[in-house]
């Protein structure tokens, strides 16, 4: 089979389940693999080998995460390939994942999560609609692009609930309380009907001040500005972080919280627990009375021990973190 021709039908194929994001993302990364294959003098899908593959991943100044991701979609358009007869056996299979770092997300304290929706600049249109939005950011913890695909038709006001077909084209259930419940309708009924373009008509719960749907980027620029007013350079995604930390700090299940933020592995939720840990261990060592007894005492008695090398009990458990 023709590279080109494959990769166009893999494409069509999986666009009835994957995102439009995941698409567009699969379809670059082939393009360049089958231009990288073509001058290497492979024009069909089983002229291609693993040395070609690995070279062509190899060829890419790309970081990590990039390069996982080339590799992931070189992965689903072979796997596509074996399914339609086209190739004996997957050219990637046994290249190795580049290993990635995992950084701890950053999350609002529940202070600064007040401080960020108890702002109210106006009862202007926009801003009931900001004050609604970046409640409901909170309220549920979903993706930006998840937001600014909501229509009026999916709302349940009576449940507190709205569905949200999240990625890969899963479905799922969010819930939101009451304030998330009060700024929506403020904001229906006082902010949404002026924004609404009467020669546009638009089912999208957000607009923008044209009538149009509100977009990723524009929501972007729209909580990064508000988090700027408390100091923070925040996204739609800390919102999302703040919504799981906190929820984990005050109780909540691990699986419930994967089940609301819609991840498919438990793994992706367990880094808030992680979260959750350091914070739990800044609040005792700056609180709990024997560490504080620690610290007054070392300062008037220890200082040669200091001097001489010798390290606190409470800094030896910052640094090796063994109890």
């Amino acid at each position: 089979m023709n590279l080109d021709t494959a990769v166009e039908r893999f494409l069509a194929q999986i666009g009835i389940k994957r995102s439009e994001n995941t698409i567009k993302a699969y379809a670059t990364d082939l393009a360049q693999f089958v231009a990288f294959a073509e001058q290497a003098g492979a024009h069909e899908t089983q002229e291609v080998q693993e040395r070609m593959t690995r070279a062509f991943l190899d060829s890419q100044m790309i970081s990590r995460s990039t390069r996982a991701r080339k590799l992931y979609a070189l992965r689903a358009f072979f796997h596509y390939c074996r399914t339609q007869g086209w190739v004996d056996s997957d050219p990637s299979a046994d290249l190795a994942e580049p290993i990635q770092r995992r950084l701890l997300p950053k999350a609002l304290t529940e202070k600064e999560t007040d401080q960020l929706l108890e702002l109210q600049p106006s009862h202007e249109p926009i801003h009931l609609r900001d004050r609604a939005l970046l409640e409901l950011l909170y309220a549920t913890g979903m993706r930006a692009s998840e937001l600014v695909s909501i229509d009026l038709s999916v709302i349940d006001f009576e449940q507190g609930a709205v569905r949200i077909r999240g990625k890969g084209g899963k479905e799922r259930m969010a819930i939101f309380g009451r304030a998330a419940h009060e700024a929506m309708v403020r904001y229906l009924q006082m902010g949404r009907p002026n924004l609404i373009n009467e020669n546009k008509p638009n089912h999208a719960l957000f607009l923008n001040h044209r009538g149009g749907r509100l977009t990723v980027r524009s929501l972007h620029r729209i909580v990064k500005g508000y988090g700027l007013t408390i100091g923070r350079d925040i996204s739609p995604h800390t919102l999302r972080h703040s919504f799981a930390t906190h929820l984990l700090a005050r109780g909540a299940e691990l699986r419930s919280v994967q089940e609301l933020l819609g991840h498919s592995r438990l793994q992706t939720t367990q880094i808030y627990t992680h979260l959750t840990v350091e914070r739990l261990r800044d609040a005792l060592e700056s609180a709990h009375p024997r560490a504080l007894e620690e610290d007054d005492g070392l300062e008037k008695h220890n200082g040669a021990r200091r001097a001489s090398g010798g390290q606190s009990r409470s800094r030896r458990r910052r640094a090796g973190n063994d109890g």
